[in-house]
């Protein structure tokens, strides 16, 4: 077992610093903290940045892509506006997502902070619950949604199996 711990620990940190190295050009940094809203633009391409790594990390352990899709999307976006706007910070239950969205399995991740999109992922790899999510095989959908309120950004990213 102790093995099994060790080269999962190893093979976080080559993913995290193979992100990091030879990820795409494009890096999303996050706005300064005076900033009181970002542009639009600029919380899409946070969005797709967080994809594209979580996308990254599962071809690297021989996972399928994640597809976003319209409804994971739908949950994610009115629970990141729900957080930002109360200041709270705590899962939503995945029930709705279960039966709205006809899923046969649903995750969360959640993350906040000004950071960048890249730091949030490791972070959530750095967890062996949200890592688990991440590069869990059953799971082929996903729905994100990025608020930045209050000089920091508040994440969710909604995971689903349809």
């Amino acid at each position: 077992m102790r093995f099994v711990k060790e080269t999962l620990a190893r093979r976080l940190v080559g993913v995290v610093a193979m992100l990091l190295a030879v990820g795409p050009a494009v890096v999303v940094a996050a706005p300064s903290a005076e900033a009181a809203t970002a542009s639009p633009a600029m919380i899409a391409a946070y969005q797709v940045r967080i994809v594209q790594r979580i996308n990254a990390v599962r071809a690297f352990y021989g996972r399928g892509p994640l597809w976003t899709a319209n409804c994971p999307t739908w949950f994610a976006i009115q629970w990141s506006n729900h957080l930002a706007s109360t200041g709270t910070f705590y899962h939503q239950s995945m029930y709705p997502i279960l039966r709205v969205c006809r899923a046969s399995k649903a995750a969360e991740n959640l993350a906040r902070g000004n950071v960048s999109a890249d730091s949030f992922v490791a972070a959530w790899l750095a967890s062996p619950g949200h890592c688990a999510n991440i590069l869990d095989p059953a799971l082929n959908r996903v729905g994100i949604s990025a608020v930045y309120a209050r000089g920091q950004w508040t994440i969710t990213t909604d995971f689903a199996r349809f």
